[in-house]
């Protein structure tokens, strides 16, 4: 792409595959011999499931066209995806690259600058098949796998739980409407060229190779969402299982106090001495201060949450 080109979306359903993000490795974040194909994306952040339930839509610009500053792309290129949603009565709200609908991430964005071109990638969630994604992760025990299930539940949503499915000249039309209100285009449509798509299938193998990250993306755990993370931790003698919510400890598990509540921390200020005193019930004084240490080096926040 070159500064005077024009802007270009390219849109479609994929076949179902893992996308890992560009520091993450497959042997570490997945299951041994993963039965769906694994590709690898030129950007950050974590793996994502893609599949036909979704339609995806990247926008490719030259980057004069962009705003200025990347931390302003998502705003602007995500301006039609919400205009769909809206029309189709789901109350959408963009928070920071995210789209949440009731207090669930309903989209995910990613952005890059590749070249001379910026490009910012999100998707239609139209279903979400929570169970397929999750047993394809890399987990260190049932129970973990388990929550992982619950805890998507309560983190992600689709449009499938909100309103009728879109048919997909439908969900096309009304991007393409909000498109040229968002951004005063006239459109032009278009199939990859035989040429595009030798170009795109040679790119392919490139996106494959594993990455030689020693640890994972979230250590000893998974982002479920931008505020929510689920981890887990082996000791020599026990384990620990923490999912945290912005800056606090909604749910928690050890093996040394198989009694204690799951949701004993979930008002308590993430501390030493204060989740020490949450755990004196079930511990005693040594035990207590030796698993609120394990559970708060376990537990994974989000760093900007306040």
């Amino acid at each position: 792409m070159q500064p005077d080109d024009l802007p270009v979306v390219v849109w479609g359903r994929p076949d179902a595959h893992l996308c890992l993000g560009q520091h993450q490795s497959a042997a570490l974040e997945l299951i041994p011999d993963c039965d769906v194909p694994v590709v690898r994306r030129p950007l950050g952040g974590g793996g994502v499931w893609l599949d036909r339930n979704q339609a995806c839509a990247v926008l490719i610009a030259p980057l004069g066209t962009l705003p200025n500053r990347t931390v302003d792309w998502y705003a602007y290129a995500l301006e039609p995806l919400l205009q769909v949603y809206r029309e189709a009565g789901l109350p959408v709200s963009l928070a920071d690259q995210d789209v949440w609908l009731h207090g669930r991430k309903l989209a995910g964005s990613g952005a890059a600058t590749i070249g001379q071109a910026g490009l910012v990638g999100t998707s239609f969630l139209l279903r979400f098949p929570i169970e397929q994604f999750a047993r394809r992760i890399a987990t260190p025990s049932a129970g973990f796998q388990q929550w992982l299930v619950e805890a998507l539940r309560t983190a992600l949503t689709s449009w499938s739980e909100h309103a009728p499915l879109p048919d997909s000249a439908w969900l096309s039309m009304v991007y393409r409407r909000a498109a040229n209100q968002a951004f005063g285009w006239r459109w032009h449509q278009s199939l990859l060229t035989e040429a595009e798509c030798a170009a795109r299938d040679g790119w392919r193998d490139e996106l494959i190779p594993e990455h030689d990250s020693s640890t994972r993306l979230v250590p000893h755990g998974i982002k479920l969402n931008a505020s929510s993370f689920l981890t887990e931790r082996h000791y020599d003698n026990g384990w620990v299982r923490v999912l945290t919510q912005g800056r606090h400890i909604t749910r928690v598990a050890l093996s040394a106090a198989t009694a204690l509540p799951e949701t004993c921390l979930h008002a308590v200020e993430p501390g030493v001495e204060s989740v020490s005193q949450n755990l004196l019930p079930y511990l005693n004084p040594v035990q207590a201060g030796e698993w609120a240490l394990r559970l708060l080096e376990t537990a994974h926040f989000n760093p900007e949450s306040t």
